[in-house]
């Protein structure tokens, strides 16, 4: 339901049910002045009717003393009134306790016209005798109308009595109601009100929190809870969208800054190994002696090993190569180190050229295999294997580098899968000095470049014990994360 007519609804229940208080108030006074006027007209016309009587009497009075036709007409003028004074009696006849008192009552008033009328025939034909009887009946009967009328008022004003004290108790009880349902509306159309605005400002304070929340910076906080089915929903929906959108854009953002980082530490220690003085020592050494010894093709061969990996190592360290770039690379720098050692370090490999298209980053085969070299077996004088393996289990790739070194003692091992798993952070590695030949680059630099390219977590397994060995597995999705 929209806003609006949230709004039309409630300002229309809060006017009919005002609306319809007002309306009980009026029809309950109305029917209170009704009743009022009813019984005032019967006070009043039976006060009429003793006037009309009592002028009547007088009127003819005068006209047969004075015999003046004015007091004949305002006689019969009378006379018509009280016709139809006497019609109007039949409404008065409500109960058995009047009812043949105003029987006798409406009889007396025919009466009363009967005997006008015969006086005033017999006057006007000179009939003395007969008009004087039929006025002496004629005043009499005026009396006694005189005295029912009275009999009458009094039943009507006790009967008033009652009616003003039910008035009274009625007013009371009307005044009771009033204050009732003066206060209920008043409650209700405040609980009306406090529904219908908790309705409308409980989600936008919501929203305002979460906006607070993502203005200090926090942006893992959970979704804004959608409570209506208005525009505030499409609102809150669109908020929630809003903040995963830019919780996801700044992870993305965090991610590229990070692995741009690695890329320039790896970009500088790859330059600043390029000229390890050890490394080419060694290697210049060893070229030395080859060239004295042979006709200068196995030199020949050494001097482009080390010129290829040099290459590979020189390359745009952003791009993305293959498992076949990468075993290509390592098998150069397999060829330097066994025309090194010779005999005292065993080289053995097992791979899957069928999996060589996998993509990964450069450079993350060659520190693991540097790492096993000086760390694991460069100080054995003899029986040194290193093994690396390339095979499928389930749906990833596994590389395997395996060497029977000194091993890593049980803290390096943790830290290294504690980082592994996102539990130690990169600077806390900081300080540390990398050794290596070519590249310098830590086994720390290799796993979350990975992570990175992969955007899983679950991209190594390392196995290690101090005088045992070490067993580094790399765990390449078939294809990219990201």
């Amino acid at each position: 339901m929209r806003i609006r007519t949230k709004i039309f609804l409630y300002f229309s229940v809060f006017v009919v049910l005002l609306n319809g208080v007002a309306f009980f108030i009026y029809e309950s006074s109305e029917n209170i002045v009704s009743e009022y006027d009813y019984s005032f007209k019967r006070l009043l016309l039976l006060n009429e009717i003793s006037q009309q009587t009592n002028g009547m009497v007088e009127h003819l009075n005068a006209y047969l003393v004075e015999k003046e036709q004015h007091y004949l007409r305002e006689y019969e003028r009378q006379s018509r009134t009280l016709r139809e004074r006497q019609e109007q009696l039949n409404a008065f006849i409500e109960h058995e306790k009047n009812a043949v008192l105003l029987r006798n009552y409406k009889n007396m008033l025919n009466s009363f016209l009967e005997e006008g009328a015969l006086t005033i025939y017999h006057f006007q034909i000179g009939n003395i005798q007969l008009y004087s009887t039929h006025f002496q009946k004629f005043t009499k009967i005026s009396s006694f109308i005189q005295e029912t009328t009275l009999s009458l008022l009094d039943d009507e004003l006790t009967a008033y009595q009652r009616f003003y004290d039910q008035i009274e108790e009625r007013n009371r009880y009307f005044r009771y109601m009033g204050i009732s349902l003066f206060s209920t509306t008043l409650i209700l159309s405040g609980l009306l009100a406090l529904w219908f605005s908790g309705g409308m400002t409980k989600p936008i304070e919501r929203l305002s929190r979460a906006a607070l929340e993502i203005a200090s910076g926090k942006l893992d906080g959970k979704d804004v809870p959608v409570t209506t089915n208005d525009e505030l929903k499409l609102l809150t929906e669109t908020f929630n969208n809003m903040r995963r959108n830019i919780r996801d854009l700044v992870e993305e953002t965090k991610k590229k800054a990070e692995l741009d980082q690695l890329v320039k530490e790896l970009e500088l220690r790859s330059l600043q190994n390029q000229i390890n003085p050890h490394f080419l020592f060694n290697t210049l050494n060893t070229v030395a002696k080859m060239a004295y010894l042979e006709d200068a093709h196995q030199t020949s061969r050494l001097i482009e090993a080390v010129a290829a990996i040099l290459r590979y190592n020189l390359g745009d360290l952003n791009r993305t190569v293959t498992l076949a770039d990468e075993i290509k690379s390592v098998k150069e720098y397999f060829f330097i180190q066994k025309t090194r050692f010779f005999d005292r370090i065993k080289i053995i490999t097992e791979l899957d050229e069928t999996v060589f298209h996998v993509p990964l980053p450069p450079l993350t085969l060659q520190p693991l295999i540097e790492n096993a070299f000086i760390h694991g077996i460069e100080s054995c004088e003899e029986g040194a294997v290193l093994i690396l393996k390339v095979f499928v289990k389930d749906s990833d790739v596994i590389v395997e580098i395996r060497d029977n070194g000194v091993g890593m003692r049980v803290e390096t091992k943790e830290r290294l899968l504690a980082f592994a798993k996102g539990n130690e952070e990169q600077e806390a590695f900081r300080g540390e000095t990398a050794h290596g030949h070519s590249t310098g680059i830590g086994v720390r630099n290799v796993i979350r470049r990975l992570q990175l390219f992969y955007d899983k977590l679950d991209v190594v397994e390392i196995e290690s014990a101090v005088g045992q060995g070490t067993t580094i597995r790399l765990k390449l999705p078939m294809t990219r994360g990201i």
